[in-house]
């Protein structure tokens, strides 16, 4: 997609769900995506600035430091509260977010006659339980 940083028309390939955290974050801090990228363009230049020539400048791109930017954005917003009420903690990392699956019982019997069946899934695939991690499930 393209953007303009600082009143330039620049090439950024993000993933859709890193867009539609790009934009949560403009929203919420009352900025413009183009105006948010520009700022962390400007950081990044600032930084490269005082840290002078060397290896760890090296070739530090845009669409990287935006990944990073978001990540740090909402890791920095994590609360206690805010994991419970997302669901985190009980084992299963996945609850909420694009890779979380349905229920086998519900892939046995999909409602809308369309979807993943129990079958397509590897045979050691099980139901991680609200005491069972994920790594023991996964080590299983």
């Amino acid at each position: 997609m393209n953007i303009m940083i600082a009143g330039r028309r620049t090439s950024m390939r993000l993933e859709p769900t890193m867009w539609d955290a790009l934009e949560d974050i403009a929203r919420r801090e009352g900025l413009t995506v183009n105006g948010l990228c520009t700022l962390i363009k400007d950081r990044l230049d600032e930084q490269i600035r005082r840290r002078g020539p060397g290896g760890d400048n090296a070739e530090v791109t845009l669409t990287s430091a935006v990944r990073v930017f978001i990540a740090a954005y909402f890791r920095r917003a994590c609360t206690e509260d805010g994991h419970v009420k997302a669901g985190h903690g009980g084992g299963d990392p996945f609850v909420g977010t694009p890779f979380d699956l349905p229920p086998l019982d519900e892939l046995e019997h999909p409602e809308s006659g369309t979807g993943t069946t129990a079958s397509a899934l590897p045979p050691a695939a099980k139901p991680i339980g609200p005491s069972e991690t994920l790594r023991s499930a996964l080590d299983a």
